[in-house]
């Protein structure tokens, strides 16, 4: 991918989880410890990519911080495996493409570590029929506070950076047969009657010291 970053990037990282609110980037940017914030958005761009299917949002936006201290509902401490991204992408400020969040499910037949094993083949399928510009799976879930059946459990969280609304829609699947090999693939180890998905606005407050 021209102008990408190939090599894969870990860090440890904890994901504050809003279900009763949407977060506020103008209230948390004082926060030194915050990384970025996603807020819930406008949805349509998601519902049309389902047909115009309906649905509700299970979750209202995402704080990322370097700190453990709760903030949101529920948090979690996870590992971030950002698998490729444009450079320039992680800039300060508000992130002008579209951006998709997910809570995912394992299936119940699959335990943790064959879930990951799944999880993190699927980078190789999605990085040659998804077109988004960054990608990232944040995984070795570990709750920290918040009731754990606020919600299904939370088996990793996935991350979908587009570049703009063409993008997303042009893109999304690069293939004629893209869309089969990605939902035969993700069939495999996503449980997708507990895994929710939300298009959100992120505001990047600051980079992660490396």
């Amino acid at each position: 991918m021209e102008g990408h970053t190939e090599r894969m990037k870990c860090e440890n990282i904890y994901a504050h989880i809003f279900f009763d609110q949407i977060p506020d980037p103008s209230e948390k940017k004082s926060d030194t410890n915050i990384v970025s914030i996603d807020s819930l958005s406008d949805q349509s761009p998601l519902k049309t990519l389902r047909g115009g299917q309906e649905f509700t949002a299970q979750f209202r936006g995402i704080i990322w911080s370097t700190s453990p201290e709760p903030i949101g509902d529920v948090g979690l401490s996870v590992r971030k495996i950002t698998a490729w991204s444009r450079e320039g992408i992680d800039k300060v400020g508000k992130y002008p493409g579209l951006k998709q969040v997910s809570l995912v499910s394992r299936k119940e037949a699959l335990d943790s570590e064959s879930f990951y094993q799944y999880y993190k083949r699927h980078i190789d399928i999605a990085r040659e029929h998804h077109g988004m510009e960054k990608y990232a799976q944040n995984i070795d879930i570990e709750y920290l506070y918040g009731h754990e059946s606020h919600t299904s459990a939370i088996d990793g969280i996935s991350e979908l950076w587009f570049a703009d609304t063409a993008d997303w829609f042009e893109r999304f699947y690069l293939k004629e047969d893209s869309q089969r090999i990605i939902r035969e693939d993700t069939q495999k180890f996503i449980n997708f009657q507990t895994t929710s998905s939300i298009m959100v606005s992120e505001m990047r407050v600051r980079r992660v010291k490396k």
